[in-house]
């Protein structure tokens, strides 16, 4: 039987574990306390736009810790922290010796750019991969996830050249879950069109407390999110990457008709995190388009002020 461990357990955790779950497929989620003790007393809830599902508490196992105990060793990690947090879980999965020596693969479904290579500094790339999920997650409760919206299937590959037919039995697992999944030698071209998508989205979206359709309804919101993509552009190219598109214009026309409607009712996640008081990942979004527009001595300018009103938000200061 094929065996999950889920690092994670926040909205995209339990929204994957969950198909996961359905397809009968082995999980242990890896969470925080409270979040553990809902799950082992009330089990998992999902609804949303797949139907409701429930998994009993003994269909799956939680844990606090990376330590393995008696659990199966899994075929695969599933990474579903928030990107502020890779440095520190990629110190702790070296660290913890059967993850270092069983070689299995670890897959990132975070937002934004760079964690591939936080995690690739502390293991071989061979064993690095990354997900792009373009589905809304909301966790209404430590146990029960919502899914509001779900844009494309799930798309997973290696950003290092690895082969990524060792992922097909958890695309086949998540697909019998009833979610699509498929393995990609181009992800690197996913990763970046969900950079575009959340640079245009997230911040704004949570700066102003409206949902994705209302920042395309306006003459003025579309203009700050058309200045957003044309940097977000200007970077990727210089850095040497591309995406589905070979300019902003393709870009934008694909957004505004066919990326953009199937999600106008969703809220970001970034804003759900500032009503919670939480920490957000505008570095791994704007912030990382700025690190890496500095470093190649490019203005971005749009990018920039986004960045710094969330930090203000969050930190009461820039």
């Amino acid at each position: 039987m094929t065996t999950v461990w889920i690092v994670g357990a926040g909205a995209v955790g339990l929204g994957l574990g969950s198909f996961l779950l359905q397809s009968g497929t082995r999980v242990v989620f890896v969470g925080r306390e409270r979040t553990c003790g809902l799950l082992s007393s009330d089990g998992l809830v999902r609804t949303g736009i797949f139907g409701r599902f429930a998994a009993p508490s003994d269909q799956f196992d939680v844990q606090t810790s990376l330590d393995l105990r008696e659990t199966q060793l899994p075929n695969l990690l599933l990474i579903c922290i928030k990107s502020y947090d890779s440095q520190t879980l990629a110190r702790q999965l070296l660290e913890t010796d059967w993850v270092r020596e069983s070689g299995c693969p670890l897959v990132l479904c975070q937002n934004g750019w760079g964690n591939a290579e936080i995690f690739a500094k502390q293991f071989p790339r061979q064993r690095v991969f990354s997900a792009r999920v373009i589905t809304g997650f909301q966790r209404l409760a430590p146990n029960h996830v919502n899914v509001t919206v779900h844009a494309a299937p799930i798309r997973m590959g290696s950003l290092f050249g690895a082969d990524a037919s060792v992922l097909q039995p958890l695309c086949d697992r998540l697909a019998a879950g009833g979610i699509a999944a498929e393995t990609t030698p181009t992800v690197v071209r996913d990763l970046w069109s969900k950079m575009l998508y959340n640079c245009c989205l997230n911040p704004l979206g949570a700066i102003l407390a409206v949902p994705y359709g209302q920042l395309g309804e306006h003459e003025s919101t579309r203009g700050i999110m058309d200045r957003i993509a044309a940097e977000v552009f200007q970077v990727m190219h210089s850095n040497g990457h591309s995406t589905h598109w070979d300019d902003v214009a393709g870009f934008l026309d694909a957004f505004y008709h066919q990326m953009l409607p199937p999600t106008r009712k969703h809220e970001s996640s970034m804003l759900q995190d500032l009503r919670a008081g939480r920490r957000t990942e505008i570095d791994a979004l704007c912030g990382e388009i700025v690190r890496l527009a500095e470093s190649s001595r490019i203005e971005t300018p749009t990018n920039r002020m986004l960045y710094d009103l969330i930090r203000f938000r969050t930190t009461g200061r820039c």
